[in-house]
């Protein structure tokens, strides 16, 4: 009798079926299917509880529909699957900190923000309330000087609010509406410009937070967080409403430039193809460190590199010395008669250079970011070169590292923890690798580097040899004297 409930005497029934007790008041109907049946009940006037026994089955259409559609999750191509799910965005996505790296002891020191918020991820965090009355007091005086309303910059921000959601994952915005998400990504944006403005400007400005502040070193650390990004759509429509056209990106370059030591370059007289905007300030930190160069050309010759670190190769008669471009990109060597020399780009390593390179490294490894690991390349090539404090003097003494730090110890340290857990690229650098190794195996520059460094390792010794040599030199022309006297 399906879809219909009828009262049964009180008795015992033996059910083979899956059964759910339902406890229910005088009067409700059940909402069962016609799969539903009654089983036993209380008196009407009381209470009645139904058992209804439930078929488990699904529908024959249901069950297809859903294996077609795994069928379809594997043989879809994964390339057009993150495409798709790119462009589901108008501006870039801003990813989480993937998985692999959110376990590492010291997560929070090196990825979250201390002391300044930037986007939806950490604005909630209680830690970070005492910073929002700065931020309030550094928009303040940005709109001041921008000569126009908060409202207007407000809805700038607000009419494109539908497009700047989707740069973030939705269960981190979900909690917030779209007038809340403008008015945090104005005071953000604003705080965050004003803030550049005063740094490149040596605080000459109103309200400027002191630079010998400790809390000013931890906000320029906050401003490079994988999960600390705006949009730079938001920047964008907030720069044009305070500066000029050629202003604008001149005043966040020279922001990067001074916060990494980054050599001043001289733009391309005619560029191949215009650059993409950049998605976010760590993304335009990344543009910049690599910078235009392109990668190395890649040779034949694949095979295991023996070379170990730079003291093994500085025995085998190999230098270094600092490229001239700055780009992390331009690795080159050049190996002469008996000598090589590896030129290496210029790198300040700092307090903060350990969480900078360990959120590119995050930036590179996300799934929703369609870029090459060429950040995480460097970062173990370098490695790969530093072994022991001995390799850190070595590349200092030569000028292509400076360290900030502390110790050379700490900086050999540092990279060799970086690089934890990280898979290497082995066709990063294939075609320098290859030439180094070529090098290496050649003995006799290896002999003869040992020699000049055992025997002439200080200059008196270089002068004794000299000595020695212009000593022979005269005995030899005084015995020849004595044999040939002149005039015979």
């Amino acid at each position: 009798m399906a879809g219909n409930r009828e009262d049964f005497p009180k008795e015992e029934v033996e059910v083979h079926a899956s059964m759910k007790i339902v406890r229910k008041e005088c009067g409700q109907t059940s909402n069962g299917s016609d799969r539903q049946f009654a089983i036993a009940s209380k008196q009407p006037d009381t209470m009645r509880i139904d058992i209804r026994v439930e078929d488990k089955a699904k529908p024959t259409g249901s069950s297809c529909s859903s294996m077609e559609e795994r069928f379809k999750s594997v043989m879809i191509n994964p390339e057009d699957s993150k495409r798709s799910q790119l462009f589901e965005s108008k501006w870039p996505r801003i990813p989480k900190v993937p998985q692999m790296l959110r376990g590492s002891k010291d997560f929070k020191k090196r990825f979250e923000p201390r002391v300044f918020s930037v986007g939806p991820y950490h604005h909630h965090k209680p830690q970070l309330k005492p910073a929002e009355m700065l931020k309030r007091q550094l928009t303040k005086h940005f709109i001041q000087d921008s000569g126009q309303g908060i409202e207007v910059l407000y809805k700038k921000i607000e009419r494109e609010i539908p497009d700047l959601r989707n740069c973030y994952k939705n269960s981190a915005i979900k909690k917030y509406s779209n007038e809340d998400l403008a008015w945090m990504m104005l005071v953000d944006g604003c705080s965050l410009l004003h803030y550049i403005h005063c740094f490149t400007t040596g605080g000459e400005m109103k309200d400027c937070p002191p630079n010998k502040d400790q809390n000013a070193v931890f906000i320029q650390q906050d401003l490079f967080l994988l999960e600390n990004q705006l949009p730079f759509r938001v920047l964008e429509l907030l720069l044009e409403s305070r500066f000029k056209e050629d202003e604008r990106m001149k005043l966040i370059e020279n922001f990067i430039r001074q916060m990494t030591g980054l050599p001043v370059r001289k733009p391309d007289k005619k560029p191949e193809k215009k650059e993409e905007k950049p998605s976010h300030l760590l993304d335009l930190l990344r543009r910049r460190l690599l910078g235009d160069k392109r990668g190395n050309k890649r040779e034949d010759g694949k095979g295991w590199n023996s070379f170990r670190n730079v003291n093994e190769l500085k025995a085998a008669g190999i230098t270094f010395k600092p490229n001239n471009s700055g780009s992390l990109r331009d690795i080159s060597f050049n190996s002469y008669l008996f000598h090589g020399v590896l030129k290496l780009p210029e790198i300040i390593i700092d307090d903060s250079s350990k969480s900078r390179f360990l959120n590119l490294i995050a930036y590179e490894m996300s799934s929703e970011v369609p870029i090459d690991s060429e950040v995480t390349s460097y970062i173990c090539f370098l490695d790969s070169l530093i072994d022991y404090p001995e390799d850190v003097k070595e590349l200092r003494r030569r000028g292509v590292l400076r360290n900030f730090l502390g110790s050379d110890e700490e900086v050999a340290t540092l990279f060799n923890e970086i690089t934890t857990d990280l898979v290497l690229d082995f066709d990063a650098y294939e075609g320098v690798k290859h030439q180094i190794q070529r090098h290496y195996n050649n003995r006799v520059s290896t002999w003869m580097t040992e020699g000049l460094h055992n025997h002439f390792g200080s200059p008196w010794t270089f002068l004794a040899f000299v000595g020695a040599l212009l000593a022979l030199f005269l005995s030899a022309v005084q015995t020849w004297c004595t044999v040939f006297p002149p005039g015979t």
